[in-house]
């Protein structure tokens, strides 16, 4: 059960370290970066919020992870390029 805790904690961070950036950062993104990282941000929180069937945590972090790596790596590797 820690474990899972664990990992739901890390999820949430992830959240809200995406959050943040699309929020907090001035940087200037594509919109089709911005819907898919809302749409799969958005997915998760479906996941997590259906009674009906079992969660998978391991979906929901797939799809936290897609977004934070649309939206906060990419911002990272963007960052670090010089163009002359």
């Amino acid at each position: 059960m820690k474990n899972e805790e664990k990992r739901l904690r890390d999820v949430q961070a992830l959240a809200y370290h995406v959050t943040d950036a699309i929020h907090l950062n001035p940087m200037r993104r594509s919109e089709q970066d911005l819907k898919t990282a809302v749409d799969q941000l958005s997915r998760a929180v479906g996941i997590l919020s259906d009674s009906s069937r079992c969660i998978s945590l391991d979906e929901v972090e797939e799809k936290v992870n897609k977004a934070y790596q649309l939206i906060v790596k990419r911002n990272h590797s963007n960052k670090k390029m010089k163009i002359k």
